[in-house]
């Protein structure tokens, strides 16, 4: 099986105030947050990490939940005025990311575009390097760097079907940047485009959570 993630980066905030927002965000949807031990890295939780230079990193739990969990992190934006970004990998096959700032989302972006359909169902996901850069200027991001991370493919195109994935010098799939893990059409770029932003994988974790939810809106006696 390959990997599954999801998480947010906010940006300009710290790992109290990114807490802090969320909890807030739980309680007005009738929901507590259970702190779990910090130190059981097999625990499906939420782990929330330390800030580490821009960015704050919390991980989102395996559940299936997506629409309320988006929801939150447009609440954290809105209550520091701050962008960020959702950055999901599926399977590890493809990635994709919602850009937001000042509470709401303003742009969407899938790798693979073709077999699995939308993971936005019907909104728009045309992953604008320019507006990319735009909310975050004092990072200096290159935008042909932004545009190469950026880049859309089909499985169904003809255009793809003899790309030879194993091949690091198939130009179409060439690394963005020097340095780069994956080419830029394989699904570990989710990873290489982490340090474009300059996030820092290794930060601590700061507190581990669950959301308790009310038993009326349990899934499966799971938290969400």
């Amino acid at each position: 099986m390959g990997t599954f993630e999801r998480v947010n980066l906010f940006y300009g905030v710290d790992h109290e105030q990114v807490y802090a927002a969320l909890e807030e965000f739980w309680h007005q949807e009738g929901y507590a947050l259970e702190r779990e031990d910090v130190h059981d890295v097999s625990l499906d939780s939420y782990s929330l990490r330390e800030r580490r230079g821009d960015w704050t990193v919390p991980k989102w739990t395996r559940g299936w939940e997506w629409e309320l969990r988006r929801r939150a992190q447009l609440h954290v934006s809105r209550a520091y005025d701050c962008p960020g970004l959702l950055l999901f990998i599926y399977d590890g096959d493809f990635w994709g990311c919602e850009l937001f700032h000042h509470g709401r989302a303003i742009d969407r972006f899938q790798q693979e575009t073709g077999t699995h359909g939308s993971f936005f169902g019907d909104l728009p996901c045309q992953g604008l390097p320019a507006l990319l850069v735009a909310q975050f200027p004092a990072l200096d991001l290159n935008i042909e760097h932004a545009r190469g991370y950026l880049t859309h493919y089909s499985v169904d195109d003809p255009a793809y079907e003899d790309i030879d994935w194993e091949d690091e010098d198939d130009p179409r799939n060439s690394p963005v940047r020097p340095g780069d893990g994956s080419g830029r059409l394989d699904g570990g770029v989710y990873w290489d485009f982490q340090d474009f932003l300059g996030v820092d994988p290794h930060a601590p974790v700061w507190r581990r959570f669950t959301t308790s939810p009310p038993q009326s809106v349990r899934r499966n006696g799971l938290p969400l």
